[in-house]
C-alpha cells in the first residue's frame, strides 16, 4: 500500500507542480479561493476587479444594496452608466452598473431587492443595442434569484490555469505585481494588474487603461478605437446591424416604466454615448438605421410616465469629445459630469439632489481628461 502510494505521489507531482503557479496566482490576487462577503459594505477603500469572473460583480453590486442602507439614487444599467460617481449627488447613491444587458434584466433585478431597498431616483442606461432584435430578440428573462447566486469562488481548472501560464508568458503580468497595497484593498488579477476595478460607490475606476491614454499608450484597450470599428465592420459583438426599433422592445420598456411609476421611483433615463469617430461611422455605414429611430420612438412611452429621456448618442451630444472617452461605447467621468449637467439645465429632477455649481466648479478642477474625483 505504501510503495503504490508513494508511485501514485510521483506520478502526480509534475502536474501538482503544474498546477501550483496558477493556483497560487489566483489566490494571492483573490481572484478565486476567497468570498468578498466582508468587504461588500466596509468603509475601507476597495479595488474590486476581476479577470475571470466578472460575473462575481453581479454578486458584488446586489449585495451591497441589500444589505447597504437604502440609496436615495441609484445608476442602473451596463458597464454605460459606471462613471456616475456619488461625489456628483448631495445624496446617498450607488452604482448599480453592470448588472444589466437586456431590457428583461431591469425588472427582475430590482424585484429581486426588498421594496425598501429600491431607490427614489432611477438613472437608467439604455444601450442603443437593447433595442435591436439582432442583438437581443428578448427572448430569455433571467431568474429573479440571477444575482444572488452569480458568485464563483472556485475556478475551472481547464481553461483559466491555462490561461493564466499563457498570460504570464506573454509578460502580460508577473508575480510581483501581486504585492498588496496599504491604502486600498484589491480584490482580483485586473485590480492588482491594471489597477481596475469597481470602487466603495460602486462606479468603475480604470486606472491602468487611463494612464496609457494619458500617455498615448498604443497598448490601451481599444486604442483609436481599433476594436470598435471591427466589431463595426463585422457587425458583431453588440454592433449586429439593425433597420428599425425592436416594437418588443417598446413593449417591456413600458412594462419597467410602470413598475417604476407604481413604487414610486423618478426615472431619468438616456442613451449612452458613442465616440463621436464611431457614431459616425455607424451612420455613414447605413448599416445601423435603427439608431435614429430610438429615441423617437421611446420619447411617448417616458412622457406618459411624466419620467425624463435624453439621447446623448454622441460624445458631442454631452459637450464632450473623444479625448474625453475610454473606449469606442464608453464616456469617462468627464463626460459623465458633463451629461448630468445639461440635464439640470434641462429642468430634470435632479435638481432637487444636485448641486450645478458644485458640479461645474469639481469640473473645472478636474483630474485630467477623464477623472474629476480621487
Amino acid at each position: 500500500m505504501f510503495e503504490f502510494t508513494k508511485k501514485t505521489l510521483l506520478f502526480l507531482c509534475p502536474l501538482l507542480v503544474c498546477l501550483g503557479l496558477p493556483f497560487y496566482i489566483l489566490w494571492k490576487s483573490k481572484e478565486n479561493y476567497h468570498t468578498i462577503d466582508s468587504i461588500v459594505t466596509k468603509k475601507e477603500k476597495y479595488l474590486v476587479g476581476y479577470a475571470f469572473n466578472e460575473q462575481n460583480y453581479h454578486f458584488l453590486k446586489w449585495s451591497y444594496l441589500n444589505k447597504a442602507e437604502n440609496k436615495v439614487i441609484w445608476a442602473l444599467g451596463s458597464s454605460r452608466v459606471l462613471p456616475f460617481r456619488e461625489n456628483m449627488f448631495d445624496v446617498s447613491f450607488y452604482n448599480a452598473g453592470y448588472t444589466i444587458t437586456s431590457l428583461n434584466d431591469f425588472m427582475p433585478f430590482m424585484q429581486s431587492l426588498p421594496k425598501n431597498k429600491q431607490p427614489q431616483y432611477l438613472i437608467l442606461g439604455l444601450d442603443q443595442w437593447m433595442f435591436n432584435v439582432s442583438f437581443d430578440a428578448l427572448d430569455k428573462t433571467p431568474k429573479i434569484s440571477s444575482w444572488q447566486n452569480s458568485f464563483t469562488a472556485i475556478p475551472k481548472i481547464f481553461p483559466t490555469f491555462q490561461t493564466v501560464y499563457e498570460d504570464l508568458y506573454k509578460k502580460k503580468y508577473q508575480l510581483s505585481d501581486l504585492k498588496e497595497g496599504n491604502l486600498v484593498d484589491k480584490i482580483g488579477l485586473n485590480a492588482f494588474v491594471n489597477n481596475t476595478g469597481f470602487v466603495n460607490d460602486g462606479s468603475m475606476y480604470y486606472g491602468g487603461q487611463i494612464t496609457k491614454l494619458i500617455n498615448n499608450d498604443t497598448t490601451a484597450i481599444d486604442y483609436q478605437y481599433s476594436n470598435t470599428l471591427d466589431r463595426i465592420k463585422q457587425g458583431n459583438r453588440r454592433f449586429q446591424y439593425g433597420k428599425s426599433v425592436n416594437e418588443m422592445a417598446l413593449i417591456k420598456l413600458s412594462e419597467f416604466l410602470k413598475y417604476c411609476k407604481v413604487n414610486q421611483i423618478n426615472v431619468i433615463a438616456f442613451l449612452p454615448p458613442f465616440a463621436d469617430k464611431v457614431y459616425n461611422t455607424m451612420n455613414e455605414s447605413n448599416n445601423y438605421t435603427y439608431l435614429k429611430e430610438i429615441y423617437t420612438k421611446i420619447k411617448p412611452t417616458f412622457d406618459s410616465y411624466h419620467y425624463e429621456i435624453y439621447d446623448f448618442s454622441s460624445v458631442t451630444s454631452c459637450n464632450s469629445n473623444d479625448n474625453e472617452t475610454i473606449d469606442g461605447f464608453h464616456g469617462g467621468e468627464v463626460t459623465y459630469q458633463k451629461m448630468l449637467i445639461i440635464m439640470l439645465e434641462k429642468s430634470s429632477v435632479l435638481n432637487k439632489v444636485t448641486s450645478m455649481q458644485k458640479l461645474k466648479n469639481d469640473l473645472i478642477n478636474k483630474k485630467n481628461n477623464y477623472v474629476i474625483y480621487e
